[in-house]
């Protein structure tokens, strides 16, 4: 009777998939929603205010230090007492998270902000990074993609690359240098979004591991000249909602609210409803930056909009 008991177990614990591939169900998946419902918000916010500062007179490097202090040093106490925790993941995931989201994904986009507007950017980084992460997902972790996914992935790879074609062909001069750059971008945030669902670290800890390593080379990159400065010549008011925006809403509030909603609906998930966010942040250029949508953005993001429905599955009964 016991060893008939110790198969039966052994046989369910290998029939249970990994912890990264349960989600969370009733009202841990409606708080999971909620959770990267206000992290697309503050996303388009973010595109629109990167936007402004770097058509003004902040630079990426600037930029940056907003974003990453607030995390590296008010949440380096969690990261300390989590150090065993950290050297515990596999450090090609730790690379992925610092570099995903970090400095090398903040340039990426900053860059590409200088040439192309806030509703290129939303459907480039976050209208692409659904297809990089089912991408990687399946290349690396044999998920599997459902029927329903892979016609909204589809929508999703139209939108943007119906942007990318047109937006070739008749946009401003060099835009299209920002368009590659933003998609490279959005590569970089698929890494970080698959990285940060294998790791299984808590939101803020990889927050602050994040936001410290970015600081670090921050800081390395002014000692050795290789950046420059704009504060001294900012307006206060362009001061006061940098902050707001980089330092508290994306540096603090969605380092919590992105990692608890990829903890409770998976990368994949999560990747698809944070393709919501070029409508949003396209919305917000209008009155924010004086931006309009050419006929081939509102072509680009309805087919966004109709994929992103169809591939997040948030309508299916839970």
């Amino acid at each position: 009777m016991p060893q008939t008991v110790t198969q039966h177990t052994s046989s369910i614990s290998a029939q249970e998939p990994p912890k990264y591939k349960q989600y969370a169900t009733g009202w841990g998946f409606r708080l999971g929603l909620l959770a990267a419902f206000v992290s697309i918000l503050i996303w388009a916010s973010w595109l629109v205010s990167m936007r402004a500062g770097m058509t003004n007179t902040l630079t990426a490097f600037d930029l940056g230090i907003l974003r990453f202090s607030p995390p590296a040093l008010l949440l380096f106490p969690f990261l300390w007492r989590a150090r065993a925790q950290v050297k515990a993941v596999s450090p090609i995931l730790l690379l992925g998270i610092v570099c995903g989201a970090g400095l090398p994904f903040f340039y990426l986009s900053a860059t590409g902000l200088k040439y192309a507007p806030a509703s290129h950017a939303g459907l480039l980084i976050l209208g692409a990074f659904p297809f990089f992460v089912t991408l990687l997902a399946v290349l690396f972790y044999q998920e599997k993609v459902s029927r329903e996914r892979k016609i909204g992935l589809s929508l999703v790879s139209i939108g943007v690359l119906v942007l990318l074609s047109l937006s070739l062909l008749t946009a401003p001069e060099n835009t299209w240098k920002g368009d590659l750059l933003l998609l490279a971008a959005s590569f970089f945030w698929a890494v970080y979004t698959v990285s940060l669902r294998i790791a299984g670290l808590p939101p803020l800890v990889s927050t602050a591991l994040m936001g410290l390593v970015s600081l670090i080379a921050l800081a390395l990159l002014w000692a050795t000249g290789l950046t420059s400065s704009g504060l001294a010549d900012a307006s206060w008011d362009m001061l006061a909602g940098q902050i707001l925006v980089q330092s508290l809403l994306v540096g603090l509030m969605t380092g919590f609210s992105y990692g608890y909603a990829i903890q409770k609906l998976g990368a994949e998930n999560m990747a698809a409803i944070g393709a919501f966010t070029p409508v949003l942040a396209a919305l917000i250029a209008i009155p924010v930056l004086g931006e309009h949508l050419e006929g081939y953005s509102i072509a680009g993001l309805i087919f966004v909009s109709v994929g992103v429905v169809i591939a997040s599955g948030i309508f299916k009964k839970r």
